[in-house]
């Protein structure tokens, strides 16, 4: 019962939605309530193992990997505080910290760049338009026949989802990639985009990870600075083919400089070179004529040692976090609605550790309930709920 239950809670849109399908499909059923009760134990255990070095449930993986690859993410879910009766109360956004945990096949390595040409799936103005979110260029698209890169390819994905700070959420991604032996891999990538907290848990947890900038958030600030910089559309998207082309060979400095260039004609502020410590940014406001011009120039600029994308596809890596993206997406399928208000913090964390428990790939959820200790005619004491 437990174990369907928690299925149910992972996969249905809401813990009364839960109720009623449990009671259709096994002709008995428990109440919303206490699915949710057992969604706030369930969840808490499994937090509780995020971090625990003993643990009920080990890894299946036996095997040294030939490509681990580690990528996280920021969400949202909308909180309530508790305790204050039916209703919303202290409704408020609160940030998510998502991870993704590849175990990849890769491709042959080559000496020689495998795709030296940007692929089809960055020239086609529409697609490129609906990753940067933004209007798409009035221009005519010919046909063209590039080859897409064939990067690794994924065996199995498991991921974590927390509420938790970055200071305690590198911890536990730390903690699931030596459960998955990721340390052992013969090639080990760290996949992100230009939020700080991505390469502070990178810094302090996954040195040794080969670092990379996720491409498609590239061509998001390359499309933006392309239709800042020229005065119609034809001409917008000759250039952003142009700085796209570039990066994507490996000659984003060469695309640095024309930025910088063309700031200091139009008498803009250039952005001054970061010292090594410096964090990475992310998205600014734009207020200006010039602004995406200059954050395109500092995001490339701060993200450079992490844009040798010829030399990733020769090695076989990956260079974009589309699985992270995702993942996310999955997620959110299940805690995030316009009518949808968790309990902060409880509530919250324990549908999050439910839902990524049951995304991942290695059948993590069902292996935990089957081996979860209880008894079947005695409900758990709350405070004795995470020591079982």
């Amino acid at each position: 019962m437990v174990r369907v239950a928690m299925h149910l809670a992972a996969e249905t849109r809401s813990f009364g939605r839960a109720a009623v399908v449990m009671t259709y499909v096994l002709g008995h059923g428990l109440s919303a309530k206490s699915i949710e009760r057992l969604t706030h134990q369930v969840g808490a255990e499994l937090g509780e193992q995020r971090t625990s070095p003993s643990e009920a449930i080990q890894t299946k993986e036996v095997i040294v990997l030939e490509v681990a690859v580690v990528s996280c993410d920021g969400g949202r879910i909308h909180t309530r505080e508790p305790g204050h009766g039916p209703g919303v109360h202290g409704g408020k956004w609160r940030e998510t910290k998502n991870a993704s945990f590849e175990r990849m096949k890769a491709p042959q390595a080559c000496a020689a760049d495998p795709c030296p040409a940007l692929p089809e799936t960055f020239r086609e103005v529409g697609h490129v338009a609906k990753i940067a979110e933004k209007a798409a260029f009035k221009v005519a698209c010919p046909a063209e026949e590039r080859p897409p890169y064939e990067g690794p390819k994924r065996l199995l994905r498991t991921g974590v989802s927390s509420l938790a700070k970055s200071r305690e959420f590198g911890p536990q991604m730390q903690h699931e990639a030596q459960r998955r032996r990721f340390f052992e891999a013969q090639k080990s990538v760290f996949i992100g985009d230009g939020l700080p907290w991505n390469w502070s848990i990178w810094r302090a947890y996954f040195p040794s990870f080969t670092p990379i900038l996720d491409f498609i958030h590239a061509v998001q600030y390359l499309y933006a600075a392309a239709q800042a910089w020229e005065p119609n559309d034809t001409r917008r998207w000759s250039r952003y083919l142009a700085l796209a082309e570039a990066v994507w060979q490996g000659r984003t400095a060469d695309v640095i400089e024309q930025l910088d260039a063309e700031l200091t004609t139009r008498g803009a502020a250039v952005e001054p070179e970061p010292s090594a410590d410096d964090p990475p940014e992310d998205d600014q406001p734009a207020d200006g004529p010039h602004q995406p011009l200059i954050d395109a120039a500092r995001y490339l600029r701060n993200n450079l040692a992490r844009m040798d994308y010829p030399r990733y596809r020769r090695e076989g890596l990956p260079i974009t976090s589309s699985p992270m993206e995702s993942l996310i997406k999955q997620v959110n399928q299940r805690v995030k609605g316009t009518e949808m208000f968790w309990n902060e913090p409880a509530g919250a964390e324990a549908i999050l550790q439910i839902r990524a428990a049951s995304l991942c790939e290695d059948n993590r959820l069902d292996d935990y309930l089957c081996q979860r200790p209880g008894c079947p005619f005695t409900r758990r004491h709350p405070t004795l709920a995470t020591a079982a």
